[in-house]
């Protein structure tokens, strides 16, 4: 568990804690409830602010993929208790401000509770149960704009709601300060669009057989990106206009962005059918944690398909006076589908400590940990082993490894999984 993991069940448990002796006069079911329902509201607010995408917090993660890993669990835990506080019905005599707020903060926690079961159970699940229909990613993102609201909603229905102890309580002053972050988190969520983002526009286009290639020069300031990042992209085109998360394949002088997208979704073909030079484009990043420079002094580098293209903007960027000795094996169905093939090869017979295998299945056969052993310049055993692509591939590589008495030192990964 990383470290800002750490942090964030800490504080829900914290608001658990404080709340038993502000409550626990009352009864073991209100306390239950209560307590419950604290932990609910800090667990909303938490995720509100990891919402907004910190890059400082990245560190204590490991990871934007990481920060997102925790918030859907989060999300998980907080539809757990509200559902405890609702079915286990506080009852005790209370303090309220006036007869009014208590029934519209009544109110409103009533339809907010509704409300966040329907909207997390949409974000949790990305398929309706027992069938193949699949949840669309704009609706997705849809209910994370009213849980939001929702939100908002909780944090009057918790400040103005008749409960068992005043407004001096730890417990009230520690309920407020995650009302005030998850509310100023939500509102600045909303202005992503003009805060955070970097306008573009696509200056070519390439519709390879393996991905769409799409290098975009900035109209302003540059984005911020280390090779090996992602960035959330949109085309400010009709269809295409919901922001996606994809690797920065290649960086250039002047800020030239290039990306190298597998039409593998409905986002992603329509993408592939419509873009254009020309095209505005809004770009937002870079994020994630994934550079080789923070690594050993020997590297496998370990890429399924797609998955090549953090390694390709990291290849592109080596000087040879790194101090590593690396070693790339891209795997493929066949050699047309490679994408940067004249990069690796061009800089693996430049530099001394670089080196390159293409690993083509339809000819090669089935890729696993002894081909990889064979092929590797680098003796896996000890080594890191940075690995992007699919994940049964890289967890087949891992027991295959520690098989063959080779385990790597480290393995360094993304949880590609925002959603």
């Amino acid at each position: 568990m990383s470290a800002g993991a750490v942090v964030v069940w800490s504080l829900i448990g914290f608001a658990g804690l404080l709340a038993v002796p502000a409550v626990s006069h009352t009864n073991a079911g209100t306390t239950l409830s209560l307590m419950a329902s604290s932990m609910a509201f800090t667990g909303m607010g938490i995720a509100q602010f990891m919402a907004t995408r910190p890059p400082l917090v990245e560190r204590l993660f490991g990871g934007l993929d990481r920060i997102y890993r925790t918030h859907r669990r989060v999300g998980i835990a907080v539809l757990i208790l509200i559902l405890v506080h609702y079915f286990i019905t506080p009852d005790f005599k209370g303090l309220a401000l006036t007869s009014g707020l208590n029934k519209l903060a009544a109110s409103m926690g009533e339809y907010a509770f509704y409300g966040f079961v329907v909207l997390l159970l949409l974000s949790i699940f990305k398929f309706v149960p027992k069938t193949k229909i699949e949840i669309p990613y704009h609706y997705w993102r849809l209910t994370h704009r009213f849980i939001g609201l929702l939100f908002v909603m909780v944090a009057f229905h918790q400040t103005f709601i008749k409960r068992p102890y005043d407004g001096t309580a730890m417990l009230a002053t520690y309920l407020n300060i995650i009302a005030m972050i998850g509310t100023a988190s939500y509102i600045y969520t909303q202005l992503f669009p003009w805060l955070r983002t970097r306008a573009y526009e696509v200056i070519d286009v390439t519709r390879h057989d393996g991905a769409t290639i799409i290098s975009a020069r900035p109209t302003g300031r540059p984005l911020k990106a280390r090779p090996g990042q992602f960035g959330f992209f949109r085309v400010s085109k009709p269809g295409l206009r919901e922001p996606h998360p994809f690797t920065i394949a290649g960086m250039e002088e002047g800020g030239i962005v290039r990306f190298a997208i597998k039409p593998l979704g409905n986002y992603t073909k329509a993408l592939r059918e419509s873009i254009a030079v020309g095209d505005r484009l809004k770009l937002e990043g870079g994020y994630g944690r994934f550079n080789h420079r923070r690594g050993g002094k020997k590297q496998i580098w370990l890429a399924g398909g797609i998955g090549v293209t953090p390694f390709l903007a990291m290849a592109g960027r080596l000087k040879g006076d790194e101090g590593q000795d690396i070693h790339m094996v891209y795997c493929v169905r066949d050699r047309a589908e490679a994408i940067g093939l004249e990069t690796f090869e061009a800089q693996a017979e430049k530099l001394p400590n670089f080196s390159f295998t293409l690993h083509a299945s339809k000819t090669d056969g089935r890729f696993d940990a002894a081909k990889l052993a064979a092929a590797s310049a680098v003796d896996p055993a000890g080594a890191d082993l940075w690995f992007c692509g699919p994940p049964p591939l890289r967890k087949a590589i891992e027991k295959g490894l520690k098989e063959l008495g080779k385990k790597p030192g480290r393995v360094e990964f993304e949880l590609f999984e925002f959603r």
